[in-house]
């Protein structure tokens, strides 16, 4: 996977926030997860709730969800996994927990209020539990 070269301080900043919530050594492999894990995210929900969340994510991120809103894929929590695990360095689905759960709470304080909720509704429990 090509990395995006940061446009602006907003994508720096949303992925030095997931650094920090993952604890991952570098930014290109916290870029990485992030495209992943919320690729993935943008699966499982429609694509109106994908809209309703893009507005406060950076620019890099907008353009690249905005292609994937449509029908939501029914998923499980395995297969969501799965689907970030193949994007990332680690095929280890506990560790892969971990760090998709530090994404989603990065998502968290960057959604527009109310909208976890709605996207959280949309999820199986499963993986609606990821987002702590």
């Amino acid at each position: 996977m090509d990395i995006t070269p940061w446009n602006g301080t907003t994508m720096r900043s949303f992925v030095e926030d997931v650094q920090g919530a993952t604890k991952l050594d570098s930014a290109d492999e916290a870029e990485r997860l992030t495209r992943a894990t919320l690729g993935t995210l943008a699966e499982g929900i429609s694509g109106g709730q994908v809209d309703d969340l893009m507005p406060e994510l950076p620019e890099e991120l907008r353009r690249e969800l905005s292609g994937r809103s449509g029908q939501a894929r029914s998923l499980d929590k395995t297969s969501f996994l799965d689907r970030v695990s193949g994007e990332i360095t680690t095929t280890d689905l506990e560790t892969t927990e971990d760090l998709v759960r530090g994404v989603l709470r990065t998502l968290r304080t960057w959604a527009p209020e109310g909208q976890i909720d709605d996207t959280v509704d949309q999820l199986p429990r499963s993986i609606s539990e990821m987002f702590g």
